[in-house]
């Protein structure tokens, strides 16, 4: 059982590894959503490449919203609108037919907070180290490679779910990890904005 002390450490792993799954979800399932709705690998392909543009450009913002709103405040933010933007997959196939217009408009919209909410958790690390007594060199190994076992899980959660309950529904799952992260990151408390000088 997590001591009081610790328990910031799971709650920002908890968030890193859900929205690590979520996003690796995500990439999987969007193109093939739109193979399955416009029959072309090139429209998919075309919705990969655009999707990543605004990652390039959001990125040297996220830096500036964590020092200007705060780290727990930008994490949470970012992931709740993530978990709004993949929800808008299922619910827009419930309202209209599908277009690659609408896909790449999601597609886009929802890769315009990632970098927002992984600058945040990053940030985070100092402080929470802080808080756990946990020096911030270690806890960065443990954050990097709870991230790199999101990512690898992810693609794995994305196709099973897509074989499952068609591509279209599977990302209801990626909603519900984004506001589970969001959630964890929001009980983190003071801890994600303390400075990052280890207690003894």
């Amino acid at each position: 059982m997590a001591t009081p002390r610790r328990l910031p450490v799971l709650l920002l792993q908890a968030s890193n590894i859900a929205s690590g799954v979520g996003n690796a979800a995500v990439m999987v399932a969007i193109p093939w959503l739109v193979l399955e709705v416009t029959d072309s690998p090139s429209a998919a392909g075309l919705v990969v490449a655009i999707a990543a543009v605004p990652g390039l450009v959001a990125a040297p913002l996220a830096g500036w919203m964590v020092d200007h709103f705060g780290r727990r405040r930008v994490s949470v933010v970012a992931d709740l609108l993530s978990a709004l933007s993949v929800a808008g997959f299922p619910l827009a196939a419930s309202m209209t037919e599908l277009g690659l217009g609408v896909l790449i408009a999601l597609a886009v919209l929802g890769a315009v907070f990632d970098p927002a909410g992984n600058t945040a958790r990053r940030a985070a690390i100092p402080g929470v180290a802080a808080a756990a007594g946990v020096g911030p060199e270690r806890l960065n190994g443990i954050h990097e490679g709870c991230f790199a076992a999101g990512w690898t899980l992810g693609p794995l959660v994305g196709t099973a779910l897509i074989a499952a309950v068609g591509a279209t529904a599977s990302f209801w799952l990626p909603f519900g990890l984004f506001v589970f992260a969001a959630l964890c990151m929001a009980l983190i408390g003071k801890a994600a904005e303390a400075p990052g000088e280890v207690s003894a």
